[in-house]
């Protein structure tokens, strides 16, 4: 047996419940639930790919209520659907009939998995999003180890507006130059250690390494100095802050 294949398993297998977003229970309007999250978290919840919409509804123990997300029409273009924390929408999940467009519908829930246009007056349960930032100098593995025994895993970055909403939480802290993602290269290629789907990629300038140094396996996003918000492949041993979900 190729000897990589039970550490794949290991990284992957012990992976937590994917819980970048945090359930309010408060009902408040589409901006009463932005400023909450923007206070006591990063923003209202984006949503990537399916796997996202399946997140939100067990974390909301499958209720079929009303659930405020990250979704805002923009007020130029009423065709145009963009997340509060910036970046247009990549993937939609609409209902059937939906958006209806009407003129004043401008913000988006979800219920039942699909979206729904909204005025944003009524009084709603909300999704926030929340990268938590540990300014802790730890290698990747021990990162990890730490994200898993504290909290869920180490970030992965699922789009742009991830990206986005990443690099305003680390604002707010003193961090290492760059910080650990869970990002791993395993059995020929690069994976997030909590399954998350690679179909979003920020690499900096030298593109993605296909072939890294056997040291320079892991995954790192650059936070001061040269290009911010880019991920590099750096040693695995060298002792940076992280984040974790």
């Amino acid at each position: 047996m190729n000897p990589i294949f039970p550490c794949i398993l290991l990284l992957l297998s012990l992976s937590g419940t994917f819980t970048k977003y945090v359930y309010i229970e408060e009902k408040y309007s589409w901006k009463e639930a932005l400023d909450y999250c923007c206070q006591h978290h990063t923003d209202l919840a984006p949503v990537n790919n399916e796997r996202d919409i399946h997140i939100l509804q067990e974390l909301s123990g499958g209720t079929n209520e009303k659930i405020w997300i990250g979704l805002i029409r923009r007020s130029s273009d009423k065709n145009k659907w963009l997340w509060s924390g910036g970046g247009e929408v990549s993937r939609f999940f609409w209902e059937i009939k939906q958006p209806d467009n009407k003129s004043n519908d401008n913000y988006g829930y979800t219920e039942k998995n699909r979206w729904h246009d909204s005025d944003g007056g009524g009084k709603e349960h909300f999704f926030c999003y929340w990268p938590v930032v540990a300014t802790k100098k730890k290698t990747w593995e021990e990162a990890l180890k730490y994200c898993r025994e504290h909290h869920n895993d180490l970030a992965s970055v699922a789009s742009e507006t991830e990206m986005m909403l990443i690099q305003k939480e680390l604002k707010k802290h003193n961090t290492t130059e760059h910080v650990w993602i869970g990002l791993r290269f395993l059995s020929r290629e690069w994976l997030w250690v909590d399954k998350q789907e690679m179909g979003y990629e920020a690499w900096g300038d030298g593109g993605k390494p296909l072939c890294p140094h056997p040291k320079m396996k892991c995954g790192a996003l650059q936070v001061t100095g040269g290009t911010q918000g880019v991920w590099e492949a750096h040693d695995c041993v060298e002792r940076l802050n992280f984040i974790c979900y």
